[in-house]
């Protein structure tokens, strides 16, 4: 790492926040293996401008992303680019875990969720919960099958596997180390991802 990088661990089932400038990079890798993070960005100067998976969908015509796609923001410009990919398997159909997903699917009360995490990470912005956009959800598993329906499975990612995005505006990221332990999502196994700027 360069005298001015940064190195920051998001903990098991907890977010952290991180800013970034236009053409800096950013690379999230595993530390055991099978950990989803959730991402998500929002334009430095214009919090109403974030990374939206609905419209990076519709910009790039594919649900399913790895090197080289651009993903979008809700005013449909380039947010960041994703210019290194070990795995080369994440998802942009799903929500982040939340209260009601552990409430309702699993009877569990009072579990850590993506969505709350965000809310913990991104508190000196004043973010509510129902304005965290959808995610990005790295190293995540959910094959499309042929009768149209998805699958939750296990995060393809081995330990050492990692993204790299390029900023294409001045943003503010965060990102989730998935709390997710009642679903096949990690592998029934939650760890640590380790943000390198």
């Amino acid at each position: 790492m360069t005298s001015d990088s940064q190195q920051i661990v998001i903990p098991a089932g907890h977010a952290r926040m991180w800013r970034m400038r236009a053409g800096q990079r950013v690379t999230i890798t595993q530390t055991q293996g099978h950990q989803v993070g959730d991402f998500i960005a929002f334009n430095a100067g214009d919090l109403t401008e974030f990374l939206s998976v609905s419209h990076t969908r519709r910009c790039i015509n594919r649900y399913l992303v790895t090197t080289g796609h651009v993903l979008h923001t809700n005013h449909r410009a380039p947010i960041v680019e994703i210019v290194e990919d070990t795995v080369g398997v994440h998802d942009i159909l799903a929500a982040a875990c939340d209260p009601y997903r552990y409430q309702r699917d699993f009877g569990v009360e009072n579990h850590r969720s993506c969505r709350m995490n965000f809310v913990e990470a991104l508190a000196e912005h004043k973010i509510p919960d129902w304005r965290v956009p959808d995610p990005v959800n790295l190293f995540q598993n959910s094959p499309v099958l042929p009768d149209g329906t998805y699958a939750s499975a296990a995060s393809l990612a081995k330990a050492g596997d990692h993204v790299t995005l390029l900023a294409r505006m001045d943003l503010i990221a965060a990102c989730s180390a998935c709390p997710q332990d009642l679903a096949p999502t990690n592998a029934g196994r939650l760890s640590d991802l380790v943000v390198r700027l």
